[in-house]
Protein backbone atom coordinates (compact mmCIF):
# COMPACT_ATOMS: atom_id res chain seq x y z
CA UNK A 1 0.00 0.00 0.00
CA UNK A 2 1.37 3.25 -1.16
CA UNK A 3 1.83 6.21 1.29
CA UNK A 4 -1.31 8.03 0.04
CA UNK A 5 -3.55 5.03 0.50
CA UNK A 6 -2.08 4.70 3.99
CA UNK A 7 -3.18 8.54 4.78
CA UNK A 8 -6.50 8.06 2.96
CA UNK A 9 -7.56 4.91 5.54
CA UNK A 10 -6.40 6.69 8.55
CA UNK A 11 -8.96 9.19 7.42
CA UNK A 12 -11.24 6.97 7.30
CA UNK A 13 -10.60 4.73 10.30
CA UNK A 14 -11.14 7.76 12.04
CA UNK A 15 -14.34 8.83 10.61
CA UNK A 16 -13.46 11.27 8.39
CA UNK A 17 -14.73 10.58 4.91
CA UNK A 18 -14.16 14.18 3.57
CA UNK A 19 -10.38 14.00 4.88
CA UNK A 20 -10.63 17.60 6.43
CA UNK A 21 -9.09 17.39 10.02
CA UNK A 22 -11.40 18.47 12.50
CA UNK A 23 -8.97 19.44 15.25
CA UNK A 24 -5.31 19.09 16.66
CA UNK A 25 -6.42 15.68 17.60
CA UNK A 26 -6.62 14.17 14.08
CA UNK A 27 -3.53 15.81 13.35
CA UNK A 28 -1.47 13.75 15.76
CA UNK A 29 -3.47 10.49 15.02
CA UNK A 30 -3.29 10.78 11.40
CA UNK A 31 -0.15 12.42 10.76
CA UNK A 32 1.74 11.88 13.89
CA UNK A 33 2.54 15.96 14.04
CA UNK A 34 1.61 17.45 17.75
CA UNK A 35 1.21 21.06 17.22
CA UNK A 36 2.49 22.09 20.27
CA UNK A 37 6.02 20.32 19.81
CA UNK A 38 6.74 22.73 16.92
CA UNK A 39 10.06 25.16 17.57
CA UNK A 40 8.68 27.96 19.34
CA UNK A 41 5.45 26.86 20.38
CA UNK A 42 6.27 27.30 25.23
CA UNK A 43 7.61 30.64 23.52
CA UNK A 44 3.81 32.45 22.71
CA UNK A 45 1.66 33.38 24.39
CA UNK A 46 -2.15 31.67 25.13
CA UNK A 47 -4.06 34.02 22.37
CA UNK A 48 -1.25 33.56 19.72
CA UNK A 49 -1.00 29.82 20.67
CA UNK A 50 -5.03 29.67 20.06
CA UNK A 51 -4.51 31.15 16.91
CA UNK A 52 -2.34 29.07 15.44
CA UNK A 53 -4.05 25.92 16.42
CA UNK A 54 -6.52 27.36 14.15
CA UNK A 55 -4.72 28.02 11.61
CA UNK A 56 -2.42 24.86 11.20
CA UNK A 57 -5.94 22.94 11.10
CA UNK A 58 -7.21 25.68 8.27
CA UNK A 59 -3.60 25.59 6.28
CA UNK A 60 -3.68 21.66 5.86
CA UNK A 61 -6.72 21.71 5.27
CA UNK A 62 -6.24 23.75 2.06
CA UNK A 63 -4.34 21.66 1.05
CA UNK A 64 -4.46 18.07 -0.55
CA UNK A 65 -3.24 14.97 1.29
CA UNK A 66 0.14 14.54 -0.93
CA UNK A 67 0.75 18.11 0.38
CA UNK A 68 -0.10 17.22 4.02
CA UNK A 69 2.02 13.97 3.54
CA UNK A 70 5.26 16.40 2.68
CA UNK A 71 4.82 18.86 5.13
CA UNK A 72 6.42 19.82 8.37
CA UNK A 73 6.26 22.00 10.94
CA UNK A 74 9.54 23.58 12.12
CA UNK A 75 8.55 26.88 14.13
CA UNK A 76 5.75 29.42 15.07
CA UNK A 77 6.84 32.56 16.43
CA UNK A 78 5.39 36.06 17.44
CA UNK A 79 7.57 38.27 15.55
CA UNK A 80 8.30 41.61 14.61
CA UNK A 81 9.64 42.68 11.19
CA UNK A 82 11.04 45.69 10.65
CA UNK A 83 12.00 46.33 6.89
CA UNK A 84 15.72 48.72 5.86
CA UNK A 85 14.36 51.46 3.13
CA UNK A 86 16.37 54.02 0.97
CA UNK A 87 14.62 56.35 -0.75
CA UNK A 88 14.36 55.98 -4.76
CA UNK A 89 12.51 58.78 -6.65
CA UNK A 90 9.11 58.79 -5.12
CA UNK A 91 9.02 55.26 -3.38
CA UNK A 92 11.54 53.23 -1.33
CA UNK A 93 13.60 50.45 -1.97
CA UNK A 94 14.05 47.62 0.61
CA UNK A 95 17.56 46.69 0.91
CA UNK A 96 17.32 45.00 4.25
CA UNK A 97 15.11 43.64 7.31
CA UNK A 98 15.19 42.11 10.75
CA UNK A 99 12.68 39.62 12.26
CA UNK A 100 12.57 39.42 16.01
CA UNK A 101 10.77 37.03 17.70
CA UNK A 102 8.74 38.52 20.95
CA UNK A 103 8.24 35.81 23.84
CA UNK A 104 5.27 35.59 26.06
CA UNK A 105 7.01 37.95 28.45
CA UNK A 106 8.02 40.88 25.76
CA UNK A 107 11.54 39.81 25.84
CA UNK A 108 12.81 40.24 21.83
CA UNK A 109 15.45 37.68 19.96
CA UNK A 110 16.64 38.04 16.53
CA UNK A 111 14.94 35.58 14.16
CA UNK A 112 16.14 36.32 11.04
CA UNK A 113 18.23 39.35 9.29
CA UNK A 114 19.42 40.20 5.95
CA UNK A 115 20.86 43.31 3.92
CA UNK A 116 21.24 43.45 0.09
CA UNK A 117 25.05 43.86 -0.66
CA UNK A 118 24.87 46.14 -2.79
CA UNK A 119 23.24 48.81 -0.73
CA UNK A 120 25.35 47.72 2.17
CA UNK A 121 27.38 51.02 2.27
CA UNK A 122 24.71 53.43 2.12
CA UNK A 123 22.51 54.83 5.11
CA UNK A 124 18.86 53.51 5.27
CA UNK A 125 15.68 54.18 7.18
CA UNK A 126 13.51 51.82 9.00
CA UNK A 127 9.65 50.79 7.96
CA UNK A 128 7.11 50.83 10.79
CA UNK A 129 6.98 47.36 12.35
CA UNK A 130 4.90 44.50 11.39
CA UNK A 131 3.53 42.26 14.03
CA UNK A 132 2.24 38.46 13.17
CA UNK A 133 2.90 34.93 13.74
CA UNK A 134 5.36 33.54 11.85
CA UNK A 135 4.87 29.82 10.78
CA UNK A 136 8.12 27.91 9.30
CA UNK A 137 7.51 24.52 7.91
CA UNK A 138 9.30 22.13 5.33
CA UNK A 139 7.11 21.46 2.16
CA UNK A 140 8.94 18.78 -0.30
CA UNK A 141 11.87 19.27 1.11
CA UNK A 142 11.68 23.11 0.94
CA UNK A 143 11.92 25.83 3.38
CA UNK A 144 9.22 27.88 3.65
CA UNK A 145 7.18 30.42 6.01
CA UNK A 146 3.92 32.24 5.81
CA UNK A 147 2.59 35.43 7.67
CA UNK A 148 -0.39 34.33 9.68
CA UNK A 149 -2.82 37.14 10.29
CA UNK A 150 -6.81 38.10 11.25
CA UNK A 151 -6.34 35.46 14.50
CA UNK A 152 -5.01 33.02 12.53
CA UNK A 153 -7.83 32.93 9.79
CA UNK A 154 -5.87 35.08 6.98
CA UNK A 155 -2.13 33.35 5.83
CA UNK A 156 0.51 34.43 2.84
Amino acid sequence: MNNYKIIEHLYEKNGIKNYKLRDTQDLLKIHGVDFKEVKGYEDIDDIHRAEYEKFIIDFLNGLGLESRMTLVPKGIYYVEDTDFLIPEDDYFIVVGGIVESIDRNGVKSILRTWNDPEYKDEKHTESEAKRYLRFQYEHNGRAEWLHVTKNGSEWY
